[in-house]
């Protein structure tokens, strides 16, 4: 399914996919279980990812040249993956039919072969008892009109 939630700075955002069960990041919720669930968001590639993806790559030869030149301290930090501004501010206020307050602890956002992807991890795990889990998507706390809504307990992968 192609579920676009969001578009950002001209890139659509697709709704990718939830794991209902993952380990999520060390926090106090680790002594709780350990377990939560996260969603998945993959930018739309199109004529401006590909643009802004060569951009980046020209950068990054620039930089590492630079580096390599004049040494690291003038060379700066390294250029950015344009893939870390667009999905970043896409999250979701998450609610279900238990009113089971749902807390997103982090995520994962661009990296070589997931330029334009974003995780994000929350907890805790629907409880069993929970009928339908609701992404409501936003982009920088603001609506963006798309939502959706999950059966909880249904089997992953066709399961």
């Amino acid at each position: 399914m192609d579920l676009i939630v969001a578009i950002h700075q001209v890139v659509a955002i697709r709704f990718a996919g939830l794991s209902l069960t993952s380990d999520l990041p060390p926090s106090r919720y680790a002594a709780e279980g350990g377990t939560g669930f996260e969603f998945h968001l993959c930018g739309v590639i199109n004529d401006v990812t590909r643009r802004l993806d060569s951009q980046f790559h020209d950068a990054m030869e620039s930089w590492a040249l630079v580096g390599q030149e004049q040494g690291e301290e003038l060379a700066g930090p390294a250029p950015q993956m344009p893939g870390n501004a667009v999905p970043e501010p896409v999250k979701a206020n998450i609610t279900d039919d238990l009113g089971t307050r749902y807390t997103r602890l982090g995520g994962r956002i661009a990296g070589t072969g997931t330029e334009w992807d974003a995780t994000w991890i929350y907890h805790p795990k629907p409880p069993r008892a929970a009928q339908r889990l609701v992404l409501a998507f936003t982009i920088n706390g603001i609506s963006t009109g798309h939502t959706c809504v999950i059966d909880p307990q249904a089997p992953e992968d066709g399961q």
